[in-house]
């Protein structure tokens, strides 16, 4: 053994006498961390159903507890005809647009996890039945 290794072992040896025969414990795991959750509602103003998604089931929401744990965007228009020109749609949330195609109606719901749309729904009656569900299941 080298001569400068003799007192660094006798030092090791020395703080593990003081630790005693039980090594350090360690912290608890962590819990894995959640996926980033946005939830992007697309609307427009002359839009009823939307209008009624807003003031009812999307009034709730976001006073639910769940609300806090998503990001929450929204895109509207004045009129259904004018929901997909660029002056709506925030540069950061056009990529987004760019898949939708023309089987989408309004009130239409995006539920991205960690920038991919993993949910895509639209009507009042997906709401409760798809969009809230994997909301939910995400934020578990």
């Amino acid at each position: 053994m080298a001569r400068w290794m003799a007192p660094v072992a006798a030092a090791a040896m020395l703080v593990g006498a003081i630790a005693g025969a039980n090594p350090p414990a360690r912290p608890p795991p962590q819990p894995a961390s959640r996926q980033a959750v946005t939830l992007l509602y697309v609307g427009a103003e002359d839009c009823a159903p939307c209008r009624s998604w807003r003031r009812g089931a999307g009034a709730a929401f976001r006073a639910a507890p769940e609300f806090s744990g998503v990001s929450y965007r929204e895109v509207e228009s004045p009129t259904v005809l004018e929901l997909l020109k660029d002056e709506y749609w925030p540069e950061d949330l056009r990529e987004y647009r760019a898949r939708l195609d023309g089987s989408a109606g309004v009130p239409l719901w995006l539920v991205i996890a960690d920038h991919r749309i993993v949910e895509r729904a639209f009507g009042e009656s997906q709401w409760t039945s798809a969009v809230l569900p994997k909301l939910k299941s995400l934020l578990r």
